[in-house]
């Protein structure tokens, strides 16, 4: 079953840049591993790990892109 990946909240700001990506499209995924890294107002990285296992299907964003909370991030075929 396709689901969605989103932007979960960090920090207590509104916007993140996100700055490396740790998987691609096509990867096999565990809960719990690093996604991408995002960047906060302050310059601190924080990173986002899956929180489903399956198949990254989807990337919807890039290097360098602002996101907001809850923005679709891509999608993961959790192989249910």
């Amino acid at each position: 079953m396709l689901e969605a990946i989103r932007m979960p909240k960090l920090h207590d700001i509104d916007e993140y840049e996100i700055v490396r990506f740790h998987h691609k499209v096509g990867d096999v995924v565990k809960r719990g591993d690093i996604f991408l890294d995002a960047s906060v107002d302050d310059g601190t990285e924080r990173k986002v790990g899956f929180y489903l296992s399956g198949k990254v299907t989807e990337i919807n964003v890039s290097v360098g892109s602002i996101v907001r909370e809850d923005s679709l991030l891509g999608v993961i075929d959790n192989l249910k």
